[in-house]
């Protein structure tokens, strides 16, 4: 009895004294202790990767894009969700994927708004309907760290236009009533840009999916009347001209595609 009593009496001195074996935590991962430093505005938009996502005519796909990846990037994690169904009664859906980059700078991957089921080859598809917004989560691994990108999206089509293509953050959007009546666009931060801009980068750019002719207005929420709305012809930014009213910078474009405000 005496030796067990001196046994406890032991163990609760090293108890009090912080002093017993503690199990070992797990070892944090580079990307956990190898945080990506805050960068300005302008030269954070400039590093990151464009990011466009262009949907099918039917609105039952997309294809989402990476492109202008840094060639020192390990892999691409990329989440979309969406939100399907009536109003009232909307069900969120997701698809998620990763990719082993070996030097690759760019990724293409073609997305179902719905379910797959493949038997001896042959695949049926079950879609999701009246697909209406969700958010695009993207990760950018390298031995240097974890670049996160979030967009959100908005999906509408032709007729939608008149009241405006937006995102729904309130800082652009796309106004016309000559944009085809049974195409599907997208709108959606394009994380970075398609191709090297002068000028000093004012906010984050927008892209609408398809590209389409049709007559609009292009409106970025500004109060300083000396920037300028570019748009991304497909090789080079073109300047457009614009003017400010209402806390609105403006401008007349001719088709849909990527737009960015600048200094």
């Amino acid at each position: 009895m005496k030796k067990f009593l001196t046994f406890l009496s032991i163990l609760l001195a090293l108890f009090l004294s912080g002093c017993l074996p503690k199990k070992a935590s797990p070892e944090p991962s580079p990307a956990e202790i190898t945080p990506i430093p805050t960068k300005p505005l302008e030269e954070a938009i400039l590093s990151r990767p464009f990011v466009s996502l262009v949907p099918s005519s039917d609105g039952h796909w997309v294809n989402f894009e990476v492109k202008n990846v840094n060639p020192s990037a390990k892999s691409i994690d990329y989440e979309l969700v969406y939100f399907a169904g009536d109003i009232g009664n909307k069900i969120e859906r997701g698809v998620a994927g990763s990719v082993e980059l070996k030097g690759e700078t760019s990724l293409s991957r073609k997305i179902l708004f719905g379910s797959e089921s493949c038997t001896s080859g042959v695949c049926k598809y079950k879609f999701d309907e009246n697909i209406s917004e969700g958010v695009l989560n993207v990760k950018v691994r390298s031995s240097s760290g974890t670049e996160t990108y979030e967009s959100v999206f908005r999906l509408q089509n032709g007729p939608e236009a008149k009241e405006g293509l937006t995102t729904g953050d309130g800082n652009f959007k796309f106004v016309s009533n000559t944009l085809p009546v049974k195409t599907n666009f997208l709108t959606i931060s394009t994380v970075g840009l398609p191709g090297e801009i002068e000028g000093k980068v004012a906010a984050v750019p927008y892209g609408i999916f398809p590209s389409a002719n049709g007559k609009g207005e292009v409106f970025f929420k500004a109060s300083d009347e000396t920037l300028k709305i570019l748009f991304w012809n497909g090789s080079k930014w073109q300047e457009l001209e614009t003017f400010l009213k209402d806390g609105w910078l403006t401008t007349s474009v001719t088709k849909t595609g990527v737009f960015v405000l600048v200094k």
